[in-house]
């Protein structure tokens, strides 16, 4: 096994884990604000915290393991999500929890683009999307299994709990990425403000946030809006949680078939548009399902669309860089 195939699977590992670990976190803290006297206000500032934090700190955390190297940034966001996941439990107040998970959104923000970079990096020639089906599909189970064991552990024992086996999870991540080997790309380092105007001047680059952000709107939308209109037909919150969870398994579960018929194929472009297009089309949709099973079908689309989409543009995007500016484009990448 080539020594890049043995790095794309570590990070791979590290990815699986630290995601687990800071998505157990995500129906927890409502929770647990909430129980310790948070208004929903307080909640809504706790929780967004994180995202505005993590969003306007992945670029430069991009441009920092550009020049410092992937596995500095990868450690020191794993440890930063580690040590807020263990102090989550000490505190009760929303200011002092709006304050750590806030930090929690840096570990994030340092920990994205630089393993999105080195999945680019260490790509064996001609398997560049088959690295990033296998990166994201590695991200999306932690998406999924995160909130799931976050719940069980907080109902069997309790939210402090669950903060803790948080804590613990990522923390066995940080032990794993010690073996991580530094990846000698061979590419000089550029200064901040060239790199910026190299990325600036990429339209691919652009093209790719762009597809980014136009997908993730989409998603979103889906998401609020779905279990609305599902309820109106008089599907149950279970069977709403079914739909959604079929998305989720068909968005995961295609990633790695995506990124093999991405690398066939040899082009990035058709993918991109005609997955978004076929998602936008099924959304489009939704309003005039007219039972269950129409449901489920086209949330098994959209799943599919999404993965196809989304793997095409991890690997447009590392294609259209250089080591040197890679991490800078995934961190606008991991801001849309």
């Amino acid at each position: 096994m080539r020594q890049g195939d043995k790095v794309l699977g570590l990070a791979c590992l590290l990815t699986l884990l630290h995601y687990t670990g800071a998505y157990m976190r995500v129906p927890v803290l409502p929770l647990y604000a909430t129980a310790h006297g948070a208004s929903p206000a307080a909640v809504g500032l706790i929780m967004g915290a994180h995202m505005v934090v993590a969003a306007i700190s992945a670029i430069p955390f991009g441009l920092a393991s550009d020049r410092w190297g992937r596995r500095t940034l990868l450690l020191g966001g794993m440890a930063l999500s580690a040590l807020t996941s263990l102090l989550l439990p000490l505190v009760s107040l929303p200011p002092g929890l709006m304050v750590i998970y806030g930090a929690a959104g840096l570990g994030v923000a340092a920990f994205t683009p630089s393993v999105m970079s080195l999945v680019g990096d260490v790509a064996a020639p001609g398997a560049m999307a088959r690295a990033y089906g296998w990166y994201t599909m590695a991200l999306y189970a932690g998406f999924g299994l995160g909130p799931i064991l976050g719940g069980y552990v907080a109902q069997g024992w309790s939210e402090r709990a669950a903060f803790v086996v948080a804590g613990i999870i990522i923390a066995a991540s940080l032990a794993a990425g010690g073996m991580l080997p530094r990846v000698e790309t061979g590419a000089a380092r550029s200064a901040p403000l060239a790199a910026f105007d190299q990325v600036r001047r990429n339209r691919r680059v652009w093209a790719g946030w762009i597809a980014t952000v136009s997908g993730l709107g989409l998603w979103g939308a889906i998401l609020t809006f779905f279990p609305l209109l599902a309820r109106e037909r008089g599907i149950l919150p279970l069977e709403i949680g079914l739909v959604l969870g079929v998305q989720a398994f068909v968005n995961t579960a295609a990633r790695v078939p995506a990124g093999w018929l991405l690398d066939r194929t040899g082009t990035r472009r058709p993918y991109v548009l005609g997955g978004l297009v076929t998602a936008a089309l099924a959304t489009a949709l939704l309003p005039h399902a007219s039972g269950r099973a129409d449901f489920v079908l086209l949330s098994a689309v959209i799943g599919a669309a999404f993965a196809v989409t989304f793997v095409a543009v991890g690997a447009a995007l590392s294609e259209a860089t250089t080591p040197a500016t890679r991490g800078l484009a995934m961190g606008g990448y991991s801001t849309a």
